[in-house]
């Protein structure tokens, strides 16, 4: 029973380990100040040259986003992105009636040489037979 218990330490040793450094990552810091301008600004890091009364740490729960983060796309770009998916599902709906289009002719072409192929045998049977210079068999 005691080396049974001695297998199961290392898994449960490797499992309290990944909560703890899970939960690690998840309990950021958050700093909170007001700079010189009177705007609140929060932070991961306090503010250079602070002192601890006006650097307050919040606990968050959830990760903090990076202030690194890419900037908002102006409304230009943003309309310009628009105009061009409106015009790129345009042009894949012209492009698919188009080729619908065509499908539907080259299915017609298909049914109309079928037909012509199937009077141009029936056609050629019954002339051999009549002159009587059929060789092959009749069906």
């Amino acid at each position: 029973m005691f080396a049974r218990a001695s297998r199961r330490s290392p898994i449960q040793l490797f499992i309290a380990i990944a909560i703890l450094l899970a939960t690690a990552t998840v309990a950021a810091q958050v700093y909170k100040w007001v700079d010189k301008d009177g705007q609140v600004q929060y932070t991961d890091a306090p503010p250079q040259g602070a002192s601890k009364a006006e650097a307050k740490k919040v606990e968050t729960s959830a990760p903090v986003a990076s202030t690194t983060s890419t900037p908002t796309k102006t409304l230009q770009d943003r309309a310009k992105d628009y105009d061009k998916r409106r015009t790129d599902v345009a042009d894949s709906a012209k492009k698919a009636e188009a080729t619908q289009k065509n499908d539907e002719i080259a299915e017609e072409n298909c049914k109309s040489a079928r037909a012509g192929l199937r009077d141009l045998e029936r056609t050629t049977d019954s002339t051999y037979q009549r002159k009587g210079r059929d060789k092959r068999h009749v069906r």
